[in-house]
């Protein structure tokens, strides 16, 4: 799995449902156990409400009490993109250099959360998911199986900022992927 081609995703969205409007994406590259690319782009809301996104009461509220440089990124004060530009730049990134969709295992934190709204999204836009569906990953189940991998890293930028989340999941990703090398080489050892 350390040989893998992995992108961790994280979304910052109006809603917690599987058809929740996106207001942001963050997305990294990880390959060899180092982050080797990212991308990050703001999603103008009303063009992602449009497409049969959700927005609701208390996801809203929740965005009023983060402090205001994460409420920014999803305000509507910053340049965004329309979702399908956004989920087409995304795509391309996740291709580059040649990957096949059936190539990287893609990792959201939460197995209903990330990837679900995401591919909903691509859905929705009548897109084709960057992507296969068997390659879903959940990185909260890999991290309480190596929860050290978790608390070994400290969190660098602003919380609920879909890059800086994602890039500090990419580095528990990282960490989690070596403890479970080490795990498995000190079996290979016993064996």
């Amino acid at each position: 799995m350390n040989n893998a081609i992995h992108f961790v995703l994280d979304l910052e969205t109006m809603s917690t449902a599987p058809n929740a409007a996106i207001a942001a994406i963050g997305c990294v590259r990880v390959q060899q156990g180092e982050i080797v690319d990212e991308f990050y782009e703001r999603v103008d809301l009303e063009s992602s409400r449009a497409m049969g996104g959700e927005i609701d009461t208390p996801t809203l509220q929740w965005w009023l009490a983060q402090p205001q440089e994460a409420r920014q990124e999803v305000s509507g004060e910053l340049p965004a993109i329309h979702i399908t530009t956004a989920l087409g730049k995304l795509s391309e990134f996740m291709h580059r250099g040649g990957i096949a969709e059936d190539q990287p295992l893609v990792w959201g934190n939460g197995s209903s959360f990330d990837n679900v709204i995401l591919g909903s999204a691509y859905q929705r836009s009548g897109f084709a998911m960057p992507w296969k569906f068997w390659n879903d990953r959940d990185l909260r189940t890999l991290l309480a199986l190596y929860p050290q991998a978790k608390k070994a890293i400290a969190f660098e930028g602003t919380k609920h900022h879909a890059l800086n989340d994602a890039r500090h999941e990419a580095r528990q990703l990282i960490a989690a992927l070596q403890a479970h090398a080490a795990v498995h080489a000190t079996q290979e050892q016993a064996a």
